[in-house]
């Protein structure tokens, strides 16, 4: 199962970042502050260009890093997240205002450093999705971005040093930020 994840994973990067080498728009940059069921913190996002716009409908490829506090035990660690998200929706423009909604999918590893010393690093899966929406204003090139989803975290076997009772955990997530288009 170890290395189907990993495959997965390569395969997931591999198209992040080859596919929008033949798109038409822009790169995006966003920051995020993030918090879920377990988890809270922030992030940073780069947009690739879009894979498919039509001027009604769009799907965007995202890769996103971000720094959170792991709540699922009753020692506290520090995790990093590294995930690619693939958007897709509708967009509509009124004048210089822009409304995007929007359905996405997200998967990535992550980091994960426990408090206790001595304990070493550990690597957990993430994937899940969710929903959100954009509200743009063109002469400033920028957004206000939400988004609500929610997903399912592997965690190691023996994390902390020691053998866990639950190996993974659902969550719901709350997702606010801006959004910068260049």
């Amino acid at each position: 199962m170890k290395k189907s994840i990993k495959l997965t994973v390569a395969a997931i990067m591999f198209m992040a970042l080859g596919i929008p080498a033949f798109a038409k728009d822009g790169f995006t940059f966003s920051g995020l502050w993030k918090s879920d069921s377990s988890r809270a913190g922030g992030s940073m996002e780069l947009g690739f260009p879009d894979i498919l716009d039509n001027g009604k409908f769009f799907v965007r490829d995202n890769l996103e890093i971000g720094g959170a506090g792991l709540f699922v035990n009753d020692e506290s660690a520090g995790v990093t997240l590294l995930n690619n998200k693939l958007a897709f929706g509708g967009k509509y423009k009124t004048g210089n205002i822009k409304i995007k909604s929007y359905g996405f999918w997200n998967v990535g590893p992550n980091l994960i450093f426990p408090e206790a010393k001595g304990s070493g690093l550990n690597v957990g899966f993430d994937f899940g999705g969710g929903g959100g929406f954009e509200l743009g204003f063109d002469e400033i090139k920028a957004a206000f971005v939400i988004e609500y989803g929610g997903g399912w975290c592997i965690i190691p076997e023996n994390f902390y040093g020691r053998k866990q009772t639950i190996e993974s955990f659902g969550y719901n997530s709350l997702t606010l930020g801006f959004r910068q288009y260049f």
